[in-house]
């Protein structure tokens, strides 16, 4: 079994490798991309502080807390973009381009990050990043509460990442189409950039398990305010590998009904 996690973990890295090289060969365009990628998060950034320049903001959350929750919205928004663009995994599939992957000896879900990320979209990783560091810059957190956030951060993203391969497997077996994915994904995100209580009962249930965006930016952000205590984050740290794991195994059977388009 650990030969295996190397080896798929070897073939994903050199795969990451090819696909940034592929990508700076033109380096003013990977550029341009890369600061395209940042739009979302300056869009966020201006969003809230217009908010809080002309009214009380939104209750219980501060300025900076909510640029945070903005940043780790954005971060988890770029990941999944990086990770997996689901138009172009799904138009693979349609067309017969993910034949390849299927013949290799990988895991052919790490084949499908391998192939089917965007590169450029590290640029609204950084930016997040970026921001959530200026946010804590001037706030008071502790490590704990730094680490716990981490914690739901990387298995939340880890979820909806696989969140997305599933359902564009689902939409793939459906409809053969995935056009509406990104769509939906974007939409998700900005929501997300808020307390989800803000949408009632639900919206935080299709935020938290419907569309678990909410489980990488929104949990995360209550961990670091210590907004939530810590039997609530051990329940949100067990929902999110509960999730992974059923959208994990719901991607490897739903794999089983590929038929090659014979491109």
């Amino acid at each position: 079994m650990f030969e295996d996690v190397t080896k798929n973990l070897r073939f994903f890295l050199l795969s990451l490798k090819y696909n940034w090289l592929s990508f700076l060969v033109y380096r003013t365009q990977a550029f341009v991309w890369m600061v395209v990628s940042t739009f979302s998060t300056l869009s966020g950034l201006i969003s809230i502080s217009v908010i809080y320049s002309i009214s009380g903001g939104l209750p219980g959350w501060s300025y900076f807390q909510m640029l945070a929750l903005v940043g780790m919205a954005n971060m988890v928004y770029s990941i999944i973009n990086f990770m997996i663009g689901p138009q172009t995994f799904v138009r693979a599939l349609r067309n017969g381009g993910f034949d390849q992957a299927l013949t290799k000896p990988y895991d052919p879900i790490i084949s499908i990050f391998a192939r089917y990320g965007t590169p450029y979209n590290i640029g609204g990783i950084i930016s997040g990043i970026g921001l959530l560091a200026y946010a804590l810059s001037n706030t008071a957190v502790n490590a704990l509460s730094i680490v716990s956030s981490i914690l739901l951060f990387g298995f939340g993203a880890a979820a909806v990442v696989m969140f997305l391969v599933m359902i564009s497997l689902v939409s793939y077996v459906l409809f053969r189409s995935g056009n509406y994915l990104q769509w939906i994904t974007a939409i998700t995100t900005s929501a997300s950039q808020y307390p989800l209580a803000i949408y009632g009962l639900a919206g935080t249930l299709l935020l938290t398990v419907g569309f678990p965006i909410g489980l990488a930016s929104f949990y995360p952000a209550e961990m670091l305010f210590l907004k939530i205590n810590y039997v609530y984050f051990l329940a949100i740290l067990v929902l999110s590998v509960v999730l992974f794991i059923i959208f994990y195994k719901t991607s490897k059977w739903l794999l089983k009904f590929y038929t090659s388009g014979g491109g």
